[in-house]
């Protein structure tokens, strides 16, 4: 049975095919002689943060990943598969884009780790490896200069993408960045 919250969720969606604009399939991207993809971004879960948003973003301009945090660490793989499909460096710029009052910078490693753990304590092993996305009570400009390091340090990423890669820190209030 759907919530409440399905139920409006897929209300919204078929109200909104009314302005709906059809994307093209992989196969006929190829034939629109469109520019290729060079940006990646990488942000928090947070609803209150939107790429569309605070960049403006129209169809094309950019890859979007969400995790916890906003933490480039937990991307890696996805931007190194990225890579290879698009064509090796063809990326060019990773934007890493942490954000004021951030959940991350709410909660400690250990203690996210110990609540799951205890409700799966068959996965407690598993669990102790996951990486979390929490600021480590770090602020959130060292937590994008963390992100920064480590995108550098990454033997996976090409030099072109470390080339272009800047870290900022979104004002949820007034959705202005700043580059750390």
């Amino acid at each position: 049975m759907a919530t409440p919250a399905l139920t409006d969720l897929l209300a919204r969606n078929k109200a909104a095919t009314a302005s709906y604009q059809p994307m093209p399939y992989l196969s006929e991207m190829t034939t629109l002689n469109l520019s290729p993809i060079t940006t990646v971004i990488v942000t928090c879960v947070d609803p209150r943060v939107s790429p569309d948003q605070f960049f403006g973003l129209k169809l094309g301009d950019a890859i979007v990943i969400r995790n916890t945090g906003g933490r480039v660490e937990s991307a890696l793989k996805e931007i190194a598969v990225l890579d290879s499909l698009l064509g090796h460096d063809t990326l060019k710029q990773l934007l890493i884009v942490h954000h004021t009052d951030c959940g991350a910078s709410h909660f400690k490693d250990a203690a996210v780790k110990a609540e799951i753990a205890a409700r799966h304590p068959e996965k407690k092993a598993e669990i102790e490896t996951w990486y979390t996305g929490s600021f480590g009570g770090r602020s959130t400009e060292e937590s994008v200069k963390e992100d920064l390091a480590i995108a550098q340090a990454d033997e996976l990423l090409g030099e072109s993408i470390k080339k272009g890669t800047h870290g900022f820190v979104l004002d949820i209030k007034t959705g202005l960045l700043t580059e750390v």
